[in-house]
């Protein structure tokens, strides 16, 4: 792997008396698609938010690009990284064009103002995500799945080369998740974007995501390629839940299916 863009060394952090992560490791290589799963409060968005400097660590060592975290400014940290959440952009009174140039504020001069390379990012970004004939509308006239991309544009028009996605795709039905990671896929090929996204889509993260970080009890329980890690028994061991394994016949990509009524293989 190349050398890592974001790295966790023995991470631990809680909230109060209760440990959250117990001594994670995981490193995520510059270009790449990498996916935290496990089940809900194993601490994958509280992971991203140490990586994001939002929380700092009880212990261990993280790294952005080399260096904590909480040793870069916050426009310097804003031009590394950006963050997409769950959460969707409905109350701002925008449109989609002027949500998605607010990405551009960390490249701005102390008295902001829009400047040609500005607008060029921001076209570029809802040219990116499929958004240009939607630019004039407001976010609360459009749906769901297209605030998604929007708030995935104004990711992209804040130009950092490293993403952090937190459950992005929680509330979208399956044509909006497979666009979204089309999307991610995208920013990969043509702008060189390393992303870490927390997820529950077993099956879609297997088509999309290079390497799979399976959390479980506070730590990666298992960490590798979709086909190593997606398997009955780490399934089984972090969810609770028996399931099934095999391949995609269209794409070979690992294929995760729940077995009824607790059976296991």
């Amino acid at each position: 792997m190349s050398a890592p863009v974001l790295s966790a060394k023995g991470v631990r952090f809680r909230y109060r008396e209760k440990e959250v992560l117990s001594g994670v490791d995981l490193e995520v290589g510059a270009g790449e698609v990498a996916v935290l799963l496990g089940p809900n409060g194993v601490g994958k968005s509280t992971l991203l938010k140490i990586f994001s400097g939002l929380l700092a660590p009880r212990s261990g060592e993280v790294a952005l690009m080399g260096r904590p975290p909480a040793s870069y400014g916050r426009r310097e940290m804003a031009r590394l990284l950006s963050v997409v959440s769950q959460e969707l952009p409905v109350e701002f009174p925008m449109s989609v064009e002027e949500y998605v140039a607010l990405g551009r504020f960390p490249h701005q001069g102390f008295f902001g103002g829009t400047v040609a390379e500005d607008r060029e990012h921001r076209d570029r970004a809802l040219a990116m995500t499929g958004l240009a004939g939607l630019r004039l509308r407001g976010l609360g006239e459009i749906s769901a799945g297209e605030r998604q991309r929007a708030a995935v544009a104004r990711a992209v028009c804040q130009g950092a080369k490293v993403m952090l996605l937190d459950e992005p795709t929680a509330f979208l039905d399956i044509y909006h998740r497979v666009a979204f990671y089309e999307i991610v896929a995208r920013l990969k090929e043509e702008c060189g974007i390393s992303a870490l996204v927390a997820s529950h889509d077993l099956s879609l993260c297997a088509e999309y995501g290079e390497r799979i970080f399976l959390l479980s009890a506070g730590r990666v329980m298992a960490s590798g390629r979709p086909e190593e890690v997606l398997i009955p028994e780490n399934v089984r061991d972090a969810y609770g839940v028996g399931v099934t394994c095999d391949r995609n016949p269209a794409t070979g990509a690992v294929r995760v299916t729940p077995l009824r009524s607790g059976g296991t293989t």
